[in-house]
C-alpha cells in the first residue's frame, strides 16, 4: 500500500488561552519506498495567528494566496509565502461593511474568488453575501435578516447561506442551506433561484432544477463542463446539477430520523451509488476527481473517474494526528481545495489547516481495519461466524461454516471465493487449487503450516493468512464474532 505523509500548514488545538505557534510547511522532498507524492516537513514556526474553526477555503486565481475562513472568529484569513494574515473583520461577531479591518462577520462558513481576484464570502449568521475587494468589504446580495426572496441586492434573501462556487462568467452560485435551494448571484448582485424548490424543512427528490429537493445543501463546486455538484449534507448525498436536472451522483437512500429530518448517516466504500456519507461538506474537483470533507465520518473522501468511492485521509474517530496516511486523524473537517499541487483541508475542530500532496490520477484507497469495520452492518454475534466480502454478508450452508482450529480461523475456500464471484479451478497435476476473478489470481495449496487446510474433504484457508498472498484485508471483531475481509480490487 502507498503511504503518504500529511503535516499541519497552521492553527492550533485549543487547549489553554495561550496562543500556540503556527507551523508552516517549508521545505518538500521526495520520500523513499513505496510511496505516494512527497513529504511536507515542517520546519519553522512563528506566534502571529492562530484559527479558530477554520471552515471554508479557496485559493485565489493568478496569486498563491489561499484564503481561510475562520467561523469561530469571524475573520477572514489568506496564507501566503509561509505566513497567515488577516484580509477581513476584527474577531468578533456582527455586520458591518466598510474597511476590511473594522468590518464585522457573524459565523462565516464559505469562500470562493472570481477571475478577477475578488474574494466571497457566505456570512451564514447574517444572512448575507459578503464581497471583498481593495481592502474593503460590501455586502453584495442580502438584507442581513433571513428569509427568501429572489432579486435586487438589497431585496433578496438568504436562510443560513453555506458553499459557494463560481462559474466561468463570475456568477456566484450559493447553497442557501436552510431553504434548501442553490441560489444564483450575478457578479452585480442579482439574485434567483437556481435549482431546487424552497421550503422550511428539507427533502429529497430528483428531477427538473425548479422542482429537485435538497436538504441542507452546503458544499458546491463545478467540473469543467459547467456541471455543480452539491454535497447534499442533510440527505447524505452528492447531488450533480446538470442540463436542466438534478440527480443523485454519490450516495443513496437511507431511513430518515424524525426528529432531526435527516437521512441515517452511514460510511461506505465502494460504487458510488452505493457509498455511504455522514455529513458530507467541502467540496473540490480537478480532473474528474471529486474530493469531499466527509464531516461526520472525519475523513476525506474522493470519488475517482471510474466511479468507485475511496477514502483519501481520516479515521472512523475524531482525533487529531499528523504523519503516515493511515494513522493520520481529523475532527470533523469542513472545506478542502486543491490548490498549488496539494490538497488542503480544514480540520475545523481541531482549529487547523492541513495539507497533503495527492496525485489525483494514481489516488490509492486508504485501507485501514476501521475502514473495514466501519463499511458493514456487523450483526450481534452468534453461533456461527459471520463473514463480510467488500460489503457483503457471505452465506454458507449448514454443514460447511468457518472454523477455528490450531489457534486459527479458517474459512471454506469455494463458499468463500464463489460468492465474490471469482472462478474456482483445481488442478490435478500440481495438487493446487487455481482462483481467479479479472486479472487477480491467488493459488492455494495444504501446506506444512497449516495455512491452508483440507478438513474433512473441504479445502480451507486461514483468514489472517490471505493478505500475505493477496491484495486481501481482514480484521477480526471479536465482539460480533465476524470475519471482515476486503480484496482491495
Amino acid at each position: 500500500m502507498k503511504k503518504e505523509l500529511i503535516s499541519i500548514v497552521c492553527g492550533l488545538m485549543l487547549v489553554s488561552a495561550v496562543p500556540s505557534s503556527i507551523v508552516t510547511a517549508e521545505a518538500v522532498q521526495p520520500t523513499s519506498g513505496n510511496v505516494q507524492g512527497s513529504i511536507d516537513q515542517n520546519i519553522s514556526s512563528n506566534a502571529v495567528l492562530s484559527l479558530k474553526q477554520p471552515w471554508g477555503l479557496t485559493s485565489v486565481p493568478g496569486s498563491n494566496e489561499l484564503i481561510i475562513v475562520q467561523s469561530g472568529s469571524g475573520t477572514i484569513n489568506k496564507w501566503s509565502n509561509g505566513e497567515l494574515q488577516t484580509v477581513a473583520g476584527q474577531g468578533a461577531e456582527g455586520y458591518i461593511d466598510g474597511k476590511s479591518a473594522k468590518a464585522l462577520f457573524n459565523h462565516p462558513t464559505y469562500t470562493a474568488a472570481d477571475s478577477k481576484g475578488n474574494i466571497y464570502i457566505s456570512d451564514t449568521d447574517n444572512h448575507v453575501i459578503r464581497k471583498i475587494k481593495d481592502g474593503e468589504v460590501y455586502t453584495l446580495a442580502g438584507t442581513g435578516v433571513s428569509g427568501y426572496k429572489d432579486g435586487p441586492p438589497d431585496v433578496a434573501q438568504f436562510n443560513a447561506p453555506g458553499g459557494l462556487a463560481i462559474d466561468s462568467n463570475d456568477n456566484i452560485y450559493v447553497a442557501d442551506t436552510l431553504n434548501h435551494v442553490i441560489r444564483r448571484v450575478t457578479p452585480k448582485g442579482i439574485v434567483t433561484t437556481f435549482a431546487g424548490l424552497q421550503a422550511n424543512n428539507g427533502a429529497y427528490l430528483d428531477g427538473a432544477v425548479a422542482s429537485a429537493k435538497f436538504n441542507e445543501p452546503q458544499g458546491l463546486v463545478f467540473d469543467e463542463s459547467g456541471n455543480l455538484y452539491v454535497a447534499d449534507s442533510g440527505n447524505q448525498m452528492i447531488r450533480l446539477v446538470k442540463g436542466g436536472k438534478v440527480e443523485t451522483f454519490a450516495g443513496k437512500v437511507t431511513l430518515v430520523d424524525p426528529v432531526t429530518g435527516y437521512m441515517a448517516g452511514g460510511f461506505q466504500n465502494g460504487e458510488r451509488l452505493s457509498a455511504l456519507f455522514n455529513r458530507p461538506r467541502g467540496l473540490a474537483y480537478a480532473n474528474g476527481v471529486l474530493l469531499i470533507a466527509d464531516s461526520l465520518n472525519h475523513r476525506v473522501r474522493a470519488i475517482q473517474k471510474d466511479g468507485e468511492v475511496i477514502t483519501v485521509a481520516g479515521q472512523a474517530n475524531s482525533g487529531d494526528q499528523v504523519g503516515v496516511l493511515d494513522q493520520v486523524m481529523f475532527d470533523q473537517p469542513s472545506g478542502v481545495a486543491l490548490a498549488f499541487g496539494k490538497l488542503y483541508v480544514t480540520d475545523t475542530l481541531n482549529n487547523k489547516l492541513k495539507v497533503l500532496n495527492l496525485d489525483l490520477q494514481a489516488l490509492k484507497p486508504l485501507r485501514s481495519e476501521a475502514d473495514l469495520l466501519d463499511a458493514v452492518p456487523l450483526l450481534p454475534a452468534g453461533k456461527n461466524m459471520q463473514v463480510w466480502l467488500d460489503g457483503a454478508q457471505v452465506k454458507f450452508n449448514s454443514a460447511i461454516q468457518p472454523l477455528k482450529e490450531s489457534g486459527k480461523i479458517y474459512l471454506p475456500v469455494r463458499a468463500l471465493f464463489s460468492s465474490w464471484g471469482a472462478d474456482i479451478r483445481w488442478d490435478a497435476a500440481s495438487k493446487e487449487t487455481m482462483i481467479s476473478k479479472g486479472n487477480w489470481t491467488l493459488t492455494l495449496k495444504p501446506d506444512a503450516s497449516l495455512n491452508v487446510q483440507n478438513i474433512k474433504g473441504t479445502l480451507y484457508v486461514a483468514a489472517e493468512y490471505l493478505p500475505t498472498v493477496s491484495s486481501f484485508m481482514q480484521v477480526y471483531d471479536e465482539d460480533s464474532h465476524a470475519i471482515v475481509l476486503e480484496s482491495g480490487q
